[in-house]
């Protein structure tokens, strides 16, 4: 699974989300979207069940938000990915 990421933090609404899901159309199969957010994007959440992707969401210690977004096969390696420490 390879980790693609992208930023958002300084974007203003709604662009985030446009850039969140312009950047899932263009994953391959094998890759994952890891989202560096300044709040959660509850708005995406439904949009992403709605297509089959799955996410987790996790908030650092500077408060910042990072969202990992991946395809339901991916799901026993983005856990294996996870327990290595995904964001260090």
């Amino acid at each position: 699974m390879q980790l693609i990421q992208i930023d958002v933090r300084e974007l203003a609404p709604p662009e985030p989300m446009t850039a969140i899901l312009h950047a899932l159309a263009s994953l391959s199969a094998n890759q994952c979207l890891l989202v560096h957010h300044s709040r959660e994007p509850f708005p995406l959440y439904e949009k992403l069940l709605a297509s089959d992707w799955r996410y987790h969401c996790e908030t650092n210690s500077k408060g910042e938000i990072q969202l990992t977004i991946f395809r339901p096969h991916l799901q026993e390696a983005f856990d294996h990915l996870r327990q290595q420490g995904l964001s260090e």
